[in-house]
């Protein structure tokens, strides 16, 4: 069952995608992570991110990765706390 994490945090949106690119280019590709987008809440203007992956087990391997646990180290020094949900997907709908 595909998997989707959301993260929500409090920052500029630039310096999410400039984090977000370096750890792409510093996973070179062994990222289970399959999608990634950067979201800017109209409402209180908090930076949502979602990642997706195939499963949740995909995610948990993911996780195990030293380039995710040194990533989220950086990521909590410079955004601060970190909002994580953890979502299954029931379905996906063409509208």
């Amino acid at each position: 069952m595909k998997f989707i994490q959301v993260m929500e945090f409090e920052g500029a949106p630039e310096d999410a995608e400039k984090a977000l690119k370096q750890y792409i280019e510093k996973a070179g590709g062994k990222s289970y992570a399959r999608k990634a987008t950067i979201c800017i809440d109209r409402d209180n203007g908090k930076l949502i991110q979602l990642i997706e992956f195939d499963s949740w087990d995909e995610a948990q391997k993911n996780n195990e990765l030293e380039i995710t646990n040194d990533d989220h180290e950086e990521t909590q020094q410079s955004f601060g706390d970190i909002t994580f949900r953890n979502l299954d997907v029931f379905g996906e709908y063409e509208v």
